[in-house]
């Protein structure tokens, strides 16, 4: 019986012990489509995991310049169809140069600038203006692209739908307030302080 314990708990350490890193590993990118930007002499390719764009819609972006990104520093001014810059494109913990991101590397492909998750909020003609800073001087170039209307019904609507399984929740909850309220009574339960 020792002998059958002893190899389950084997077993079972060695699953646990080649699982965990399988389980760690980030999932790769699903790049569907890419662009070719003129940066100076050379291209800068920005890739999409989701196409075409669609408002509201997340995706990954990834951006590598030709000859790649050791040594530079990519910058990405995003410009709104309304024209905002700003917070265009809405991220977290990104640093900052006036109103364009620093790129830093994509989280699950190190070898390439990217953002993780992100949605463009409006439909329009976006403005991905890049900068790219290396020894050899600066470059820039601009990826106008077409973003597409939400899919699905608008929002107003969708909540008003998700809302309506809710409405008569309200009365019977007042109903039963109102119906207890002689019960509260007698147990002395009326008030709410101790």
């Amino acid at each position: 019986m020792r002998r059958l314990w002893a190899t389950c708990a084997a077993a079972v350490l060695l699953v646990v012990a080649t699982g965990a890193p399988a389980a760690a590993a980030p999932a790769p990118i699903d790049i569907v489509h890419a662009e070719r930007v003129q940066i100076g002499a050379s291209t800068l390719t920005a890739s999409f995991s989701r196409w075409p764009l669609e408002s509201h819609r997340s995706l990954d972006f990834t951006f590598e310049p030709e000859g790649g990104i050791d040594g530079r520093t990519g910058l990405l001014r995003v410009v709104s169809p309304s024209g905002e810059t700003e917070d265009a494109v809405r991220t977290i913990g990104l640093d900052r140069r006036g109103d364009a991101l620093v790129l830093p590397r994509h989280p699950r492909a190190r070898d390439v600038w990217g953002l993780d998750v992100v949605a463009l909020t409006e439909e329009g003609t976006w403005r991905f203006e890049f900068t790219v800073e290396s020894p050899q001087g600066t470059v820039t170039g601009v990826l106008p692209l077409r973003v597409e209307p939400a899919p699905g019904p608008p929002f107003a609507v969708s909540w008003i739908v998700s809302v309506l399984p809710w409405i008569p929740i309200v009365p019977l909850l007042v109903y039963g307030w109102i119906r207890t309220r002689p019960l509260r009574r007698r147990a002395g339960l009326e008030g709410w302080s101790g």
